[in-house]
């Protein structure tokens, strides 16, 4: 009696266990998993190539004195901005303003004596005409009367020596721009041509020099006239988008064979207050027109062998297996040339949870490319996308 108790009791708690195992095997048929998904994006993107390089100033003057001497004054604050012909630096000139003031006193008396030999070679002449004088007597006089003459031309040009050497103990600025700190301060001795007083760096535009390889060059560009003018965007230290517009304008006309590179320059017109001659940068340059592509997490797709797939979801929430053709990478983004479409709805997780033909929940990202620029007409702001997806 009791082993046929133990026997009902027995077959009592397998009954159960199998009503609890298929009430839990009901449960997950009807609860698919959540898989998070994505919705595929329509933006405007340009194939872009990125370069290293430094700011320069168009002009930079390294100022130094034309004649030696000892500086007198300096007429400047260190870091201002400048005008060309501004005076920045006085040497003494006492030495060369006596010199001026001599050749002067020289010039007018030889003058004089020029004007009294001509006067004397004109009655000269006269006489002679009239046969009262010897002709030796009024050819010495004409020889005198033009040695008087060449003696008022080289003091002149002595005059003229000494007060050129007199204007080049003021220096001035010979650009627009800003000047750094004095190098050589007043009651210093300086050597000319030798001794750097200062430099100056104009302050209007900013040039950055980068160089491309010649595979990209030949197969984007290809002649000078194509690259010039081409838009550019450049990123500075510490900035997260790419602010600064300028343009090519400088083509090298010969490519490094040490590298393999040529050397482009960009000019950036107007920003000389915003970037400062020497700092590092980026520079972005488009290697094509921007066009409209579809846009998907480069985490979307998935590997087959030697091919390239993605999940795609459809409103049922069935998994489907859809083979892609990619384009080029964008930041965390990628281009998918062919297979799918605007809006289609992508797992996002690729391979890693889930696999084709398989119901889910989908549970729909904001990962979209809201926060990225793809063209350099808008580097500096995000980019709006069309896909409007849910669920």
């Amino acid at each position: 009696m009791n082993y046929r108790i133990l026997a009902a009791l027995g077959a009592a708690v397998f009954i159960l266990a199998g009503c609890e195992s298929a009430a839990q095997n009901n449960g997950s048929k009807a609860q698919p998993p959540s898989i998070e998904v994505v919705a595929a994006s329509s933006v405007g993107v340009q194939p872009q190539k990125t370069y290293t390089t430094r700011i320069e100033a168009p002009e930079t003057v390294e100022l130094r004195p034309r004649l030696s001497g000892v500086v007198d004054r300096v007429h400047f604050l260190e870091g201002q901005k400048v005008e060309k012909g501004d005076m920045l630096f006085q040497l003494d000139d006492r030495q060369l303003t006596t010199r001026v003031e001599q050749l002067n006193a020289e010039l007018a008396r030889a003058r004089a004596a020029l004007q009294q030999a001509g006067a004397e070679a004109q009655r000269a002449g006269r006489l002679l005409r009239s046969h009262s004088i010897a002709e030796e007597q009024a050819e010495l006089r004409e020889s005198i009367r033009r040695q008087a003459e060449a003696e008022v031309s080289s003091l002149a040009a002595q005059l003229k020596e000494a007060e050129l050497q007199l204007s080049y103990t003021v220096i001035r600025s010979p650009i627009n721009g800003v000047v750094s700190r004095a190098d050589i301060t007043a009651g210093n001795t300086v050597i000319a041509n030798q001794s750097r007083l200062t430099t100056i760096a104009s302050n209007q535009d900013r040039y950055a020099y980068f160089d491309m390889d010649e595979g990209t060059w030949y197969r984007f560009f290809g002649a000078r006239d194509v690259a010039l003018r081409a838009p550019v965007r450049i990123q500075l230290t510490g900035e997260r988008d790419f602010p600064h517009a300028g343009e090519i304008d400088f083509v090298d006309n010969t490519i490094d064979t040490s590298t393999g590179t040529l050397r482009l320059r960009a000019v950036l017109s107007g920003s000389g207050e915003a970037l400062v001659p020497g700092a590092f940068a980026r520079v972005k340059i488009a290697v094509a027109e921007a066009e409209q592509k579809i846009l998907v997490p480069d985490r979307a797709i998935a590997t087959d062998l030697d091919s390239r797939f993605v999940l795609t979801v459809d409103d049922q929430g069935q998994t489907r297996y859809t083979p892609v053709e990619l384009g080029e990478r964008f930041g965390r983004f990628r281009v998918v040339e062919q297979g799918i479409a605007e809006g289609d709805v992508l797992v996002v997780n690729g391979t890693a949870k889930v696999g084709p033909d398989m119901t889910i929940t989908p549970v729909l990202l904001s990962e979209t490319p809201l926060d990225v620029a793809f063209t350099l007409e808008d580097q500096a702001f995000d980019v709006q996308h069309s896909a409007g997806i849910k669920f």
